[in-house]
């Protein structure tokens, strides 16, 4: 049974998204606006340059010279495509209708233009409009995407005023059929250079589409960039769902990396609580490079909102608290220790127009202390988190840490988000690390230089001792000693004010970085205190 004859529309070029339905649009936009304006730019420079430059000719002569009001009505039917595509939803047959019109309809008003002009026959006018013809399918060529099928079309039809204009030369002169085929083969050579042109150049847009495709996700800007990856921002295909794309690049693979990359995304699919970043997918491309597609998050994480805004009020503190210790109770009773909770990785944003809601990122250092966990991948024996926020059994005996080192390193974020400074500063990494080993913090009102609700600072306190059997023991119990205070409720009011005026910030490039050390390697000298 033969193959029905596919009808020629723009199914056949790069249109099966909006977003290249949309850019076909605007291209042929462009295109019919580009054709509209330069024509108009010939018709009134080259008429007043005639003027200018020939004493026989006056304004009165060119204003009453039929031609000029084809070559008007020519760029004036271009400059109308233009204006019919520059807005709206147009369907990809109106387009492909629409596309021809800006190149055939212009054309059959140059062909009318050089027919009823009455020029000698040495002034070669079938030239004229063969060079116009040659202009317009080469910007067509180069501005509009299009199949080289689409293009043989659109360039054979418009090569039909110009084998009139050919025509009629020949008839006048009796020398039919020598400009006919002059103009013919010259056709063919143009239709065939810009048939060429598009074929190369949507080749290469396509491989471009592909190459920013990952599976049913388009890459669209960055909007970060780690030791595990960089993420970017994106879109599904079909769904149209914005979408944060994590990819690990082939030059980063290794075995414990490309580990790590798995254990962070299989152990975040695993939890379901609102307050910790959904994972929508998980692949690999031909080319190597491994990807996960996740919720994105359009807001601020509590690093750059303190950077900008300052230190927070206590209510929006213990509220964001609350939230985070949601998340973490899930993830530990499912077996999974954080182990880089930081204000960077916890991310405030607008949820089902719920404003300051709580989101908890970045789960590439998850430690598994499930029944069922994967010792191997997940204790390893290494110093793992950042710095100013280690809980100091990280420090000391990694493979020992538990769920009450997110507590300790939650507490020191709130402190963070209360003064503005983290628990233990200094100049080197093994400084702020015997700091958490040996010193006493300072109370958060102190660092503050104000005062805070006792009950919040003594909290706090408790989760920053440096025996984990000293702290509050469990992320649903210091959730329940949080709401007990008697600190203001931060409501949505609260949340809408905060949110009016806020502008994102700059990247920052003073985040602290997660750290992985190898104890085989390390110099214990902080672990004791200094003499």
């Amino acid at each position: 049974m033969p193959t029905p004859a596919r009808p020629l529309s723009f199914a056949s070029a790069p249109v099966s998204t909006e977003e290249t339905r949309a850019l076909l649009q605007e291209r042929i936009a462009l295109y019919a606006k580009t054709a509209g304006l330069v024509s108009y730019a010939f018709l009134f420079v080259g008429n007043a340059l005639a003027v200018l430059l020939s004493p026989r000719i006056t304004p009165t002569m060119v204003l009453q010279h039929p031609p000029a009001y084809w070559h008007l009505a020519a760029a004036t039917l271009a400059v109308a495509v233009w204006l019919v595509t520059r807005r709206g939803h147009l369907e990809h047959r109106t387009l492909f209708a629409l596309d021809v019109g800006a190149t055939l309809g212009p054309m059959a008003g140059y062909g009318i233009m050089a027919a009823v002009a009455n020029a000698r026959p040495e002034e070669r006018l079938d030239l004229v409009v063969l060079l116009i013809a040659l202009m317009t399918l080469s910007m067509r060529a180069t501005i509009v995407p299009s199949t080289s099928r689409q293009t043989a079309v659109v360039g054979s039809l418009a090569s039909l005023p110009v084998l009139g204009v050919a025509w009629q030369l020949g008839e006048r002169t009796g020398l039919n059929p020598g400009p006919v085929l002059y103009s013919a083969l010259w056709c063919v050579i143009s239709v065939i250079v810009t048939t060429l042109s598009s074929r190369v150049i949507f080749g290469l847009r396509e491989r471009a589409a592909e190459a920013r495709r990952l599976g049913q996700y388009v890459l669209m800007d960055m909007i970060g960039e780690g030791g595990m990856g960089t993420v970017y921002r994106a879109r599904h295909a079909l769904l149209r769902r914005p979408t944060a794309i994590k990819l690990l690049p082939a030059e980063r693979l290794g075995a414990e990396t490309v580990a790590r990359f798995e254990r962070e995304v299989q152990n975040t699919s695993r939890l379901t609580h609102p307050n910790t970043v959904a994972i929508y997918d998980y692949g690999r491309t031909p080319q190597g490079i491994f990807y996960y597609a996740m919720e994105y998050l359009e807001g601020v994480d509590l690093q750059k909102l303190v950077e900008q805004r300052g230190p927070l009020p206590e209510s929006r503190v213990v509220h964001v608290l609350v939230q985070v210790l949601g998340a973490l109770s899930e993830a530990h009773a499912a077996g999974l220790v954080h182990r880089d909770i930081k204000p960077a990785n916890v991310v405030l944003c607008e949820r089902g127009g719920v404003l300051d809601t709580a989101k908890v990122v970045d789960f590439g250092l998850v430690k598994d202390v499930s029944p069922g966990g994967d010792a191997t991948a997940s204790n390893v024996d290494a110093l793992i988190g950042t710095p100013m926020y280690m809980a100091p059994e990280a420090i000391t005996s990694p493979a020992s840490v538990d769920a009450r080192a997110d507590l300790y390193a939650l507490a020191a974020v709130a402190y963070f988000l209360l003064t503005g400074h983290t628990v233990f500063e200094g100049n080197t990494v093994m400084d702020v690390c015997a700091q958490h080993l040996h010193e006493a913090p300072v109370p958060p009102s102190e660092r503050a230089g104000r005062a805070l609700d006792p009950g919040l600072e003594a909290l706090l306190l408790k989760c920053l001792e440096k025996n984990p059997d000293d702290r509050v023991q469990s992320a649903r119990e210091l959730s329940r000693a949080l709401l007990d205070l008697p600190i203001r409720t931060w409501t949505e009011a609260d949340a809408q004010d905060a949110w009016v005026d806020w502008t994102a910030p700059p990247e920052s490039s003073a985040e602290p970085t997660a750290l992985r050390v190898s104890l085989d390697a390390r110099d214990d000298q902080f672990l004791s205190p200094s003499k």
